[in-house]
């Protein structure tokens, strides 16, 4: 019984060895850079670059949001309920008149 896996073991092993031979044959090389391509690719690293600055701004814009809505931001959040006069309720909480 050792033998028939062993055999069969070795037969797999050859069969996955020609196919992989065929599939690597069978890939496309790479596409080698034009000589003319540099400009290209200059202008690419250009929008990268102009890209990149635009996710800071934004992603800093984010973090001021952020801080305001947490009520760290330009001068406090809303008072607390100590430091409003007895009676007086939060005008920001009504609704319009």
């Amino acid at each position: 019984m050792s033998v028939f896996v062993f055999i069969i073991i070795i037969v797999a092993l050859v069969t996955f060895g020609e196919v992989a031979q065929k599939w690597f044959a069978a890939r496309p090389s790479p596409t080698p850079v034009e000589p003319g391509g540099d400009d290209e690719i200059e202008r690419l690293r250009e929008h990268v670059a102009l890209l990149a600055g635009q996710v800071d701004r934004l992603t800093e814009e984010q973090r001021f949001m952020t801080r305001l809505l947490e009520g760290g931001g330009l001068g406090g959040g809303a008072p607390s309920d100590e430091s409003r006069p007895e009676g007086r309720p939060d005008s920001r909480l009504r609704g319009p008149n």
